[in-house]
């Protein structure tokens, strides 16, 4: 940015680095003039606080509050009204520039507070036609804000959004905070039930006190009459009269120079001068445990509504998950959360909860004063589909059976049929798009999302048109290509692993609704066996998708898929992720199965995976010469051209060769060499598993404190960029038994306490390293039953320790003698033998429960 910019009673002066406030240099820090600049130089658009950090504190990782205090430093010098937060998103400088389109009346001065709905407001007989006062508008501070500025800077603005989302309710609170500004006053006109576009001069001219004659002459007479006036012009309700609208407010535009007009819309005017202002959904919170919780904008809508009908009842601290959970629902939608609300003092929270499946039916019986179609959540949403034509009421009820969210190519890819190709596809899906039916999530990769409510109605519309059969069929086969692709890429190395985890993760919902048809007995057995093969590499992230393999191996013998699906289905079984769900020798059973069928295939890539995998598993029987022939036979297949991560497989191989024979310096070289080829590849996971396996090398070496500085440093990382569970899980855990180890119980305690989330969820933790634990934190009798679960795994083969782990088992073992006598331990241990590991996390919770809080360690969970 260069020069200076004036706004109101400020000026911006760029290369002085200084703010003048009526002339006058502000006293501002440098921070807070970095973001204000980056804020005035993006003032057409929302500025994201990544941007906004990256122009304040280039390079640097500092606490979101820094940019809070800046905003809020700003807010004080320049008024409340003068930066916008628009939740999720960023900010957006909103004052009007000294160079902007004239109003009729001068903006309040800076600083002022904004009037808000129901701030008690003065109105003459002849300033509106708007109620005398409005309920609270709950969440919208920061949209009113900011619609507010837009009004007042731009001669047309339209604010667009879903029906039921309050574009009425914050047009009408905007245009509030207008009255006083315009000599001619600030008008409302209502478009909901008018159907015929001959009246709407009519329409418009009542209002006003204007009269006009029928036909052509009545909107010349109109557009006459609006000439000289200074006013604001409210019109509500336009998507089903659009072009006869779009029409007139171009006129008016052009022949009366003082009148602004702010429209609602389902989608826009498609004006050239026209601002969109497209309102979202009322904020959710995450969990009850959010800082003020309450005051998001959709709980807070809520809770007004539901003592508005109940004025007596309490939503107490218990109720709050439920309703939160009503709310995420619901989407945020402020209709659907009104008639839900309504509902509560009569049936309860539980029950309104637990009905929200039969929506259609729960939420009716809306107030008698709202437009009929918003009476009901059904006909809000009958209103907007009416309004569709045929083709793009066929993409509309296609598109819900994602559950989710879905990327262009999937939507094309489900709705194409012989009357629409990708081409029209896309076109309809960008007409949904505009016409507030399906909204959009920005992210590093566009996605599209219907919001729940719709979805529901999109459902209904499917069966009513019977294709639901042929669609859950189509969007089925749609993920498993998808699958099949990104499955691909990621075995051929043409996406790093980090890639392959952003393309898929978005997906899972879409995965999972896709197998559950499939599973199904009226179903595919082929695409459900399709897709459990090769979901493998999914079950680092969360270990449902082994039960898809689980599920469909007594089916993979009737010869139902073909040789390719059946070899990565073998490939998926064998995989290191299922360690602890089959034993040893199912996976090596698994791993020379693939290894055939991919040498059969003439597969290389393909091949080398399952030697690698064949190769693990003949070392945890034993096998250790039969192993390296394996891992040879992989090396070899190796070409040049290949990515690092085959050669870094080989590296971590036989770094565990050299630490078996005790060359540890040996070792260490080669994770050292891996982790600078992963670094040179891009791929943060594989990075993380060695540095890993550095700390554990590091701790076997006796270098505890080196080893907890490491991962300490690779926690805070993870924190900021996360890898899967699996690496997760296995870093913190490391963490927390070298901890116990070197006798800093109490942070082994806290370190616990914050990875017990992740260690529920991926339940691939060392038992050794929880006995150990529970023996150190005076938990006998816990710590025996865990050696006894880890006995049973041992057993049954399902699980193996090396050298940490076997040092911890010795030291365990030896204590435990100490303090029990031999009858009690065994006892303990065979009580423990059916022990789950979800239940070990239950024990471990139970011991570090009373552990203070002080000093606890950074943590990524």
């Amino acid at each position: 940015m260069s020069g200076a910019h004036r706004f109101g009673r400020f000026e911006v002066r760029s290369a002085e680095r200084q703010l003048l406030i009526d002339g006058k240099p502000a006293v501002l820090g440098a921070r807070a003039f970095d973001v204000l600049q980056a804020l005035v130089e993006r003032r057409d658009r929302v500025v994201s606080k990544a941007e906004l950090f990256e122009a304040a504190w280039p390079g640097l990782v500092v606490e979101e509050n820094n940019l809070q205090v800046q905003v809020s430093a700003l807010r004080k010098l320049l008024g409340p009204q003068s930066i916008a937060t628009i939740p999720g998103r960023g900010y957006r400088f909103v004052a009007a520039p000294a160079d902007a389109a004239p109003t009729s009346s001068a903006p309040a001065p800076a600083g002022a507070p904004l009037p808000t709905a129901d701030s008690p407001t003065s109105v003459g007989p002849r300033d509106t036609n708007l109620p005398a006062a409005l309920g609270p508008l709950l969440g919208r501070g920061d949209d009113l804000a900011l619609l507010d500025a837009l009004v007042e800077s731009h001669r047309c603005v339209t604010v667009v959004g879903a029906g039921g989302i309050g574009k009425s309710r914050l047009a009408q609170a905007a245009a509030h905070a207008g009255i006083g500004r315009w000599p001619d006053g600030v008008w409302m006109v209502e478009l909901a039930g008018l159907n015929d576009p001959a009246l709407l001069p009519h329409a418009i001219a009542q209002p006003l006190g204007v009269n006009v004659p029928d036909g052509d002459a009545g909107l010349i007479a109109l557009i006459d009459a609006l000439a000289s006036r200074r006013m604001l012009l409210v019109i509500d309700n336009c998507e089903h009269l659009l072009d006869p609208v779009s029409a007139f407010v171009d006129r008016v535009l052009k022949a009366a120079p003082a009148v602004h007009v702010l429209a609602t819309s389902q989608e826009p005017l498609r004006l050239e001068v026209e601002q969109q202002y497209r309102i979202e959904p009322l904020a959710v919170p995450r969990d009850a445990l959010v800082t003020g919780a309450r005051e998001f904008g959709a709980l807070a809508l809520f809770e007004a509504c539901v003592r508005s009908v109940a004025p007596r009842y309490e939503l107490g601290p218990q109720d709050l998950p439920l309703a939160i959970e009503i709310c995420r629902h619901l989407d945020g939608l402020p209709l659907a959360i009104e008639l839900a609300a309504a509902r509560v003092p009569l049936l309860g929270l539980r029950a309104v909860h637990d009905l929200l499946r039969e929506r259609f039916r729960l939420l009716t019986g809306g107030a008698r004063t709202a437009l009929r179609r918003h009476q009901t959540l059904r006909a809000a949403l009958a209103w907007s589909h009416d309004l569709l034509n045929p083709a793009q009421r066929a993409v509309f009820r296609r598109l819900g059976v994602f559950s989710g969210g879905f990327t262009m190519e999937l939507a094309q890819a489900v709705c194409t049929d012989e009357e629409q190709d990708r081409w029209t596809v896309l076109e309809h899906l960008a007409a949904l798009v505009e016409k507030s039916l399906v909204v959009t999530d920005a992210g590093d990769a566009l996605r599209y999302r219907l919001l729940e409510s719709a979805r529901a109605f999109a459902l209904e519309q499917l069966a009513a048109a019977g294709e639901t059969a042929a669609l859950l069929r189509r969007h089925a086969t749609a993920m498993l290509a998808f699958l099949r692709r990104a499955d691909d890429g990621n075995m051929d190395s043409t996406l790093n692993t980090g890639e392959y985890a952003a393309l898929v993760l978005p997906e899972l919902d879409n995965l999972r609704s896709g197998y559950a048809w499939a599973a199904d007995d009226n179903g595919d057995r082929a695409i459900a066996i399709g897709l459990a093969a090769h979901a493998g590499p999914l079950i680092d992230f969360s270990m449902e998708f082994s039960e898809w393999l689980l599920a469909q191996r007594p089916h993979l013998q009737g010869h139902v898929v073909d040789e390719v699906t059946a070899a990565r289905f073998w490939r998926a079984m064998a995989a290191a992720n299922m360690q602890g769900v089959l034993s040893f020798a199912e996976l090596l059973d698994a791993a020379e199965r693939a290894t055939d069928s991919y040498r059969a295939l003439r597969r290389p890539r393909r091949l080398f995976s399952a030697l690698r995998l064949l190769a693990i598993w003949r070392r945890s029987q034993g096998d250790f010469a039969g192993a390296q022939a394996a891992l040879d036979e992989a090396a070899a297949l190796i070409e040049p051209g290949w990515p690092a991560e085959f050669r870094i497989v080989v590296l971590r191989f036989r770094a565990w060769d050299s630490r078996r024979a005790g060359r540890l310096e040996a070792a260490m070289a080669m994770y050292r060499e891996a982790i600078r080829l992963a670094r040179e590849a891009g791929d943060w996971r594989l990075e993380v598993i060695e540095r890993a396996n550095v700390s554990d090398l590091r701790w076997e070496m006796g270098q505890n404190a080196e080893a907890v500085r490491e991962l300490d440093e690779l926690l805070e990382e993870l924190s900021r960029r996360p890898a899967s569970d699996f690496e997760l899980v296995e870093t913190m855990s490391t963490r927390m038994w070298i901890l116990s180890e070197s006798g800093r119980v109490d942070d082994a305690a806290r370190a616990a306490r914050a990875a017990l989330p992740v260690m529920r969820r991926m339940p691939r933790f060392s038992l050794e390293g929880c006995a150990h634990m529970l023996w150190r934190l005076g938990r006998p009798p816990a710590a025996a039953r865990v050696l006894g679960a880890l006995a049973a795994e041992q057993r049954a083969g399902r699980a193996w320790g090396l050298g940490n782990e076997q040092r911890m088992v010795r030291a365990v073992q030896a204590g435990l003698e100490s303090l029990l006598t031999p009858v009690d331990l065994a006892e303990q241990m065979a009580l423990g033998e059916s022990l789950r590991h979800v239940e070990v996390c239950d024990l471990l919770a139970e011991a570090v429960a009373a552990v203070p809080e002080e000093g606890s360690p950074p943590a990524a969970a």
